[in-house]
């Protein structure tokens, strides 16, 4: 693969390291009380989220079909995952398109920065969220394309195979299955 495609594809793996890196270092100038140090338990509380948004995405909205009459709209809303679960093998349909992960992450900028009051805390957690994704951006490739059978990748590889080809209403954490038990969606087999 050509180092441009690469760029293109993987493209989420240098635009949301960027905007973190940016935004941290633009709201801790603009905020007198923020610290650095924060970002220790800020970004933690970021990944717990982004476990828990995984989950709930996967499960509630990525496996709905909205009707919606705009056809360039719907595409970009219902394709994406239903265009992967039809064709797992697929590269192009793995990886979520960046234009989505920023406008879900404008939103929960703005959910976090109404929660919190403060635009350092809100971007020390977006920045949690997006180490978040990036990790369940490289797992779910990961475990699509790898052709390893033992350690972690394959433990993974053989609950979200589960989930595709045996039953969709299961196992919807690609990167841990907390909320799986949590919620009662893990499997037996499992």
């Amino acid at each position: 693969m050509a180092v441009r495609e690469q760029l293109v594809r993987f493209r989420s793996f240098w635009i949301f390291p960027l905007l973190a890196l940016f935004l941290v270092s633009v709201t801790s100038r603009a905020e007198q009380k923020s610290r650095l140090n924060d970002l220790f338990w800020l970004m933690p509380i970021g990944i717990l989220i982004w476990t828990l948004l995984e989950y709930a995405l996967h499960r509630f909205v990525f496996h709905i079909q909205f009707p919606i009459r705009d056809l360039r709209l719907k595409e970009f809303v219902n394709s994406s995952r239903l265009a992967h679960h039809a064709s797992p093998r697929d590269r192009t349909k793995v990886l979520v398109h960046p234009l989505y992960g920023l406008v879900i992450s404008t939103i929960l900028f703005t959910a976090l920065l109404i929660i919190s009051g403060s635009t350092f805390s809100a971007a020390g957690i977006m920045a949690g969220i997006w180490t978040g994704f990036l990790y369940y951006e490289t797992v779910h490739y990961r475990v699509h394309f790898s052709l390893s059978e033992s350690g972690f990748i394959a433990r993974q590889r053989r609950r979200h195979f589960y989930h595709h080809f045996v039953n969709n209403k299961r196992i919807f954490g690609v990167t841990s299955p907390l909320w799986d038990y949590v919620f009662g969606t893990t499997s037996t087999r499992f």
